[in-house]
């Protein structure tokens, strides 16, 4: 009778090992290519900006901001010239840089010209075309975390006027995600970069 039990249990083991190295293996394997990433990451993998994010394939890109009315200046640029009020008008510009080092997506608005040079008022709301990105980017480098965290990446509180972190400076965010973010009425930086090594 116990001869039967330990063949029972040596049998156990035989079919529990392999089955446990296997699982090992799989879980090593996703985390090697990284399916086990936080859902900070994917979500930065997924914020667009002006429609484009850092997953959107590269043949697509042209095709996106041309629909957006941007004009193709060279492969990595695109600018596009809206007229505002008092003779003035809002340039913006997407840099898309894409290399074996990293991929990087940047959009810049400012004003431009006009012959009324007097100042906007300081708390005038963000446009309606960058609010949804820029609070997007906002949400996810600088709500649900530690407030130590939100203070090393110098995150500001939200107001309708402004939406900014990081001083106006690039900030690392994880191993391979870095952004930058300072929006107001008459300026607008919004960038994520995706370092491949």
């Amino acid at each position: 009778m116990n001869n039967m039990k330990w063949q029972n249990s040596r049998q156990g083991c035989f079919i529990w090992k392999p089955m446990l190295l296997w699982i090992t293996a799989i879980l090593c394997i996703a985390v090697s290519q990284g399916w086990a990433s936080s859902p900070e990451k994917n979500i930065l993998e997924t914020i667009e900006i002006e429609g484009i994010s850092i997953s959107t394939p590269v043949e697509m890109i042209a095709k996106i901001l041309q629909a957006r009315d941007y004009t193709k200046v060279n492969e990595s640029l695109y600018t596009k010239q809206e007229y505002a009020d008092k003779g003035r008008s809002t340039i913006s510009r997407v840099e898309v840089d894409d290399n074996p080092a990293f991929r990087q997506i940047t959009y810049y608005r400012g004003m431009s010209g006009g012959r009324n040079k007097s100042p906007t008022a300081r708390d005038a709301p963000i446009p309606d075309s960058d609010i949804d990105m820029a609070q997007q980017l906002y949400h996810s480098v600088c709500m649900n975390i530690p407030d130590e965290l939100q203070n090393a990446r110098g995150c500001d509180p939200l107001t309708p006027a402004t939406i900014k972190f990081g001083g106006a400076q690039w900030i690392q965010i994880d191993d391979h995600f870095s952004a930058i973010l300072t929006v107001s009425d008459t300026h607008a930086t919004i960038g994520i970069r995706f370092s491949r090594d």
